[in-house]
């Protein structure tokens, strides 16, 4: 029962919370905590888009998870980014663990949400490594579209502390199956230091043609109808002129190939963030010598 009561709490809205939150500048007046762990933030926010939303919205976990996996991000990498990677290339917006846990708040917020809000969040990666930024970002649904916008993301946060005052990260975002993508919202795609990049999914029949793609195996597998007993059996040999060949299984080899290239593409994922945390120590602890050397001048 305690448990109960403590899980129930957590979706609950706190006047102290959002006083803190207000104050913080994180989400505005308007918003309604609907949920908050640690630095996880789950909220009703007012959408100052035009036109009703959908809302309350009926998208399960497990197609939120889909949709999530589906997410793409390009970083606008500076001349110090370039280093580790080339510019232009599209990589997961999340990684397991981060869909895993926004997924299901996710699921929830807009099953809560009325057609004039949208479901704000801000959370740090559970990941080890990965942690040292937040993602935040918003998402609505407005048939036959889930509208996803993301305003921060810890790829993109790395960024030079001699070049103050920062300005915005910049970054677009793309979707694994670009067909399913708004004709006509190339634009929106693309980060700004006004507008953030934003995707408009036709989720509906994009989660209907991951559904289909198993269609065919199942059916494959389905027994073909055996003749009526009462009906006698011809038994005839096999013509000589056309054999019959047993289908080759050429999937195996290209799925695991495939999963075998993510694996390796994940780990130089984690290698690089590793290396852009330690860099980033590096330049703090640059930065302190240097401020200690100053002070030892002036003495």
């Amino acid at each position: 029962m305690r448990l109960h009561n403590r899980r129930m709490t957590r979706w609950v809205l706190t006047p102290a919370l959002v006083g803190f939150l207000t104050g913080c500048g994180m989400f505005a007046p308007s918003s309604r905590v609907l949920y908050q762990e640690g630095r996880t933030v789950i909220q009703l926010e007012k959408d100052p888009s035009e036109g009703g939303n959908t809302h309350p919205a009926a998208v399960t976990t497990s197609q939120m998870a889909k949709i999530l996996d589906g997410v793409l991000i390009q970083q606008d990498r500076g001349l110090a980014m370039s280093v580790f990677k080339s510019s232009g290339v599209l990589e997961s917006a999340f990684n397991a663990d981060e869909i895993e846990l926004l997924a299901p708040l996710l699921s929830k917020g807009l099953q809560r949400a009325n057609p004039s809000q949208r479901v704000g969040f801000m959370f740090w990666s559970p990941t080890p490594g990965r942690g040292y930024a937040a993602f935040s970002g918003a998402v609505s649904v407005r048939d036959p579209y889930l509208i996803f916008i993301l305003r921060e993301h810890p790829g993109s946060d790395w960024q030079d502390s001699a070049a103050t005052p920062l300005p915005p990260s910049l970054f677009a975002l793309d979707f694994r199956q670009a067909s399913y993508l708004k004709p006509g919202s190339d634009e929106e795609r693309k980060g700004s230091y006004r507008a953030r990049p934003t995707l408009q999914i036709d989720y509906r029949r994009y989660l209907a043609a991951l559904d289909g793609q198993s269609s065919p195996a199942s059916a494959a597998k389905e027994p073909s109808v055996a003749p009526a007993a009462s009906a006698p059996t011809e038994v005839r040999p096999p013509v000589a002129s056309s054999p019959v060949a047993p289908p080759r299984d050429v999937a195996k080899p290209d799925s695991e190939a495939v999963k075998e290239l993510q694996r390796r593409v994940k780990d130089l994922n984690e290698e690089l963030v590793r290396l852009k945390q330690e860099i980033a120590e590096t330049k703090q602890l640059l930065a302190d010598k240097v401020l200690e050397l100053n002070r030892l001048k002036t003495k």
